[in-house]
């Protein structure tokens, strides 16, 4: 790199490299960037090329039922540690279970009829509905048999959130009582 040149002792103009031609610097650098340019104009054509083949593998896999998204997550989870998926994994369920989503598998556990998997499926909706504090109105595709068990888990949902709102409270009170006793 070029050492930049203080101005002259004078205070006049800065010193000039002797013999020094600004053209010829400036189409020497003018050149090297338009070889750069090309270079990096043959390198994205070769990466469009690769990318157009790995969307048209994610097209034939889509083909044969598999999203991107999901083909992509698989990808992404492999280039991961097995411990940090461990640990993302477990922390989904528990977010799940919070929310009254289902969380994992177990098929084993789970293979009911239609008529006990629309129950335990009715259910389940109402609370995670309830949970979310939307009203206790089933959605259209709970039969209306299957009403009564939409609003026991509906119903509790809001317990425990009632439960969990009074815990919070209590522990508002304690601390508010805390902080006026620390004063």
């Amino acid at each position: 790199m070029a050492k930049k040149l203080s101005a002259s002792p004078d205070g006049g103009e800065p010193k000039s490299i002797p013999n020094r031609d600004e053209e010829a610097v400036f189409l020497s650098h003018i050149n090297k960037l338009r070889v750069q340019e090309a270079k990096k104009a043959v390198a994205k054509a070769a990466l469009d090329v690769e990318a157009q083949a790995l969307t048209d593998l994610f097209r034939t896999a889509k083909a044969d039922g598999f999203s991107r998204k999901e083909l992509q997550a698989i990808l992404d989870d492999g280039k991961s540690s097995r411990r940090d998926l461990t640990a993302e994994e477990e922390r989904r369920a528990k977010l799940r279970t919070w929310a009254g989503l289902p969380a994992g598998t177990q098929p084993d556990l789970f293979n009911l009829g239609d008529a006990a998997r629309d129950s335990v499926d009715a259910e389940a909706q109402g609370y995670a509905m309830g949970l979310r504090g939307e009203d206790e109105i089933p959605p259209e595709w709970v039969l209306p048999a299957h009403v009564p068990d939409f609003s026991q888990g509906w119903r509790r949902a809001q317990t425990r959130l009632a439960e969990k709102f009074e815990k919070s409270a209590a522990n508002d009170d304690l601390a508010s009582t805390a902080v006026q006793g620390a004063a």
